[in-house]
C-alpha cells in the first residue's frame, strides 16, 4: 500500500480553504499534505494516527496539525460495512504555512500564536466533550463570507492556543523523515498494519513492506517512531481492543482474538502494559465515564 502526497484544492484568491466532510466514512490512508489542517469533527469515531500516536477520535475533538505531519482518521470498521447507517462529518481549515507564520510574525497582537503552530508539528488536540460556542460558531464557518471565516480562524487558533487543556499527540522525539523516501516507507508501514493488525503479521512481512532486511527495518523504525515492531503493532491492537470493550457484548477472550491475539494471557499482559488497566477494569472505568 503506497502511502499519498494529499492534494488539497486551492483557490487562487485566498489564503485558507474551508472544507465540509460528510459521508460513510473518513478518508482512510495514512497522508500528508503541505497545509496546515484545523478540524473539528463533528460526527463519526474511530483510529487517529498523527506521526507516531494512536488514539482515538470522537465527536468534538479539535485537531491542529502542522504541515507535512502524516495523519490518518480511521473510521471504525462498522463505516465500512454494506448497508451501515453510519455517517461522518467534520469541518477544516486548510492553510498554507508560509504566509500565516510570517503574518503571525510580524503582527505583535497574534505573536502567541506562533507557539501553537509550533507545536502543530506533532499534532495538538482539544477534547470538548459537549458542545460549546466555539464548536457551535465552527460548525456554521462554511456559510459565512471569506472575511468572517478568516477571522473566526483567528479566533480559533488564539481560543486553542490559550487553552490550558490541549495535549501534543506524537511524541517528543518524534520527526518527520527528512527524505521523501523514509516518509513514504514508513506510511506504507503504517497502512500496512492498520489493515493488517488482527492477521499473525511477523517482522519478516513489514520489513519487506519497508522493502528493507529486518535488522534495518527495526534500525528505521527506532530512529523515526523510537518503537519497535512489537511494541507499534501492540499500540493498533490494544487501541481496536479498546474500541470494542466500549462498544460491543463480546467477551473479552474474542475481543483479544479479533485483535490478533492467540494467546489471551499474553493479550491481558499487553493491556495492562499500555492502558495501565486490566480489560475488566477497562470496561469498569468506560461504562462509569458513560453515566
Amino acid at each position: 500500500m503506497k502511502a499519498l502526497l494529499f492534494r488539497v484544492p486551492t483557490v487562487d484568491d485566498r489564503s485558507f480553504r474551508v472544507q465540509v466532510d460528510e459521508g460513510a466514512h473518513f478518508y482512510e490512508r495514512l497522508h500528508f499534505h503541505p497545509e496546515f489542517q484545523l478540524t473539528l469533527i463533528l460526527e463519526g469515531t474511530g483510529t487517529l494516527v498523527v506521526g507516531d500516536r494512536i488514539d482515538r477520535f470522537q465527536p468534538l475533538d479539535l485537531l491542529l496539525l502542522g504541515a507535512d505531519v502524516p495523519h490518518v482518521l480511521l473510521s471504525d470498521p462498522a463505516y465500512f460495512e454494506r448497508n451501515a447507517q453510519l455517517q461522518i462529518k467534520a469541518c477544516t481549515f486548510f492553510f498554507r504555512e508560509e504566509f500565516f507564520l510570517q503574518f503571525f510574525e510580524k503582527t505583535p497582537e497574534l505573536r502567541h500564536i506562533h507557539a501553537i503552530l509550533q507545536d502543530a508539528k506533532r499534532g495538538v488536540r482539544l477534547r470538548f466533550g459537549q458542545p460549546t460556542e466555539v464548536t457551535n460558531q465552527f460548525e456554521q464557518i462554511a456559510q459565512k463570507r471569506s472575511f468572517e471565516q478568516f477571522t473566526a480562524l483567528l479566533t480559533f487558533l488564539d481560543f486553542l492556543t490559550l487553552s490550558q487543556d490541549y495535549e501534543l499527540l506524537a511524541g517528543a522525539s518524534y520527526r518527520k523523515p527528512k527524505q521523501p523516501v523514509d516518509q513514504q516507507r514508513l506510511e506504507n508501514v503504517f497502512n500496512f498494519i492498520l489493515g493488517h493488525y488482527a492477521d499473525p503479521i511477523t517482522l519478516e512481512d513489514v520489513a519487506n513492506v519497508a522493502n528493507l532486511t529486518s535488522p534495518a527495518f527495526c534500525r528505521f523504525l527506532r530512529t523515526h517512531t523510537r518503537k519497535t515492531f512489537s511494541e507499534l503493532l501492540s499500540e493498533v491492537r490494544i487501541e481496536h481492543a479498546c474500541r470494542l470493550l466500549k462498544d460491543s457484548t463480546k467477551s473479552v477472550s474474542e475481543i483479544a482474538f479479533e485483535c490478533g491475539y492467540s494467546n489471551l494471557s499474553n493479550f491481558n499482559r499487553q493491556f495492562k502494559q499500555i492502558t495501565k488497566l486490566t480489560p475488566r477494569e477497562y470496561v469498569k472505568s468506560a461504562g462509569e465515564l458513560g453515566q
